[in-house]
Order: structure tokens, then C-alpha cells, then sequence
């Protein structure tokens, strides 16, 4: 069903939706989100889904007790029959602006906006890793992320890590020597996490690998020559 065909939203539904997602994104080191690095807040959340479900005039209830009036932002324009909003950000080093229902997911807009398909949908609900992508050089998971919390940021996807020739990232280079994948599904987010964990723990060891790929799951290789991959990736990355 389409979300203007919903009954009014409930917003205490739509909070506690807030930190269901907030709990799915800090499931591991590697999948933590910063609310404060992207400016998020109850109230975004809220405005976003209640602007795309047609509430917009609605107002809710902050954490402290007050009833404040829905801001909906400047940006929220009617196109045809459904809300849209324009967000500007930079994906793999270019200048976008992406039209898109307040409620885009940014994986929705990376694939169905964007076009760039080498960012994977598994579980939907932050579990698998597959739609990993890094924002401002963090690994998120791009399913559970709506694509106005990353409006003026900077999303790298699987397509920009190579060399402008062409040439692959060490860490994809390691995967590739080291047969860290088989069907391929879950490598692209792999391979996005583990750039992250080696950027932030160059000298990880096999224990640390594993524990801050914990988010990302695999179901052909059994994890080994993942392992090895990231190590030689990590060694690459510091040469």
C-alpha cells in the first residue's frame, strides 16, 4: 500500500520506528552512525515520513514534554501526486541533487535514482551488509538510512573506490587474488566495510577483522579467505 493511502500515522510509531533503526545501525563497530555527525533528530524522521504519508500539518511530541509545530522542509515540492524534496550531496567525488519522496531510502536512491546497481539489497532491515556504502569515509548500511539524513555529505559507493583509470582498489585487488568471494552478492559491501575497519584499524588482526565484520554476512566462502583478503588489502592500503 501505498503511504498516502495509510491512516494517520501515529507518531509515537514513527519514534520508536527512529530508534529500532538506530539500534539496527549500531549493531557493530563498522555499522555505527553518528547521529550527531548527520544532524538527525526525532523530529526529521517524523517530518520526512509524515510530509510523504500527506500529515503534513500535523505536529508532534518532543522528548521533553512540549508540542512543537511540523516543520516540513523548505525543499518538499509537489510533483505530480506525491511530495518530492531535492537533496544535494557529493557521490563518488561528484556534485548530485536527487529528486525523491521524503521517505527515499539512500540505498533507493543509489540504485533507482542513481543507476549505480553495485550497491546490493539483501535483508532490508540493516542485517546482512550487503548495501554498505561509506558516507564521509564511515561505513553505513544504506538500506536503513533515509537520503535526506545524508543531504550536503559525501556517499562513496563500491563504483568510486578505483582508480580514475580503472584501476582496482588494493582492497578489491585482495579479494580478487585472495578468492574472498563466490557468488558475489555480499562482496560489494564487504569490500566497503573493510576499507573502513583498515582506514580505522590498519594493524587489525584476524580476531579484529572478524568482530568488525560481524554486520556483514556471507553464505558461500565460510569467511576464511575473506580474512586473508582484508589483511593483504590492509597491508596494500598502508604500502
Amino acid at each position: 500500500m501505498h503511504p498516502t493511502q495509510l491512516p494517520a500515522w501515529n507518531v509515537n510509531s514513527l519514534t520508536a520506528r527512529l530508534h529500532h533503526v538506530l539500534d539496527g545501525l549500531a549493531a557493530s563497530p563498522v555499522d555505527a552512525l553518528c547521529l550527531q555527525d548527520l544532524k538527525m533528530t526525532d523530529d526529521t524522521f517524523a517530518q520526512a515520513a509524515l510530509a510523504s504519508s500527506g500529515h503534513a500539518g500535523l505536529s508532534l511530541k518532543s522528548r521533553r514534554g512540549r508540542r512543537d509545530p511540523l516543520r516540513v522542509p523548505k525543499a518538499l515540492h509537489k510533483t505530480g501526486k506525491e511530495t518530492s524534496m531535492q537533496v544535494a550531496l557529493k557521490v563518488n567525488g561528484k556534485a548530485v541533487a536527487v529528486d525523491a519522496a521524503p521517505h527515499t531510502l539512500l540505498v533507493q536512491a543509489i540504485r533507482e535514482h542513481l543507476h549505480l546497481t553495485g550497491t546490493h539489497v539483501g535483508c532490508d532491515t540493516a542485517q546482512c551488509g550487503a548495501c554498505t556504502v561509506l558516507v564521509d569515509g564511515r561505513a553505513i548500511k544504506s538500506c536503513n538510512v533515509l537520503l535526506a539524513q545524508v543531504a550536503g555529505h559525501e556517499v562513496t559507493t563500491i563504483e568510486g573506490v578505483a582508480a580514475a583509470d580503472g584501476t582496482m582498489h588494493p582492497m578489491q585487488a585482495a579479494f580478487k587474488e585472495c578468492h574472498g568471494l563466490q557468488c558475489g552478492f555480499c562482496t560489494p559491501g564487504m569490500v566497503m566495510s573493510a576499507i573502513d575497519l583498515c582506514q580505522r584499524h590498519p594493524k587489525a588482526d584476524a580476531t579484529q577483522i572478524r568482530e568488525q565484520l560481524e554486520g556483514n554476512l556471507c553464505r558461500c566462502t565460510g569467511y576464511q579467505n575473506i580474512v586473508k583478503a582484508v589483511q593483504q588489502g590492509a597491508a596494500a592500503m598502508k604500502a
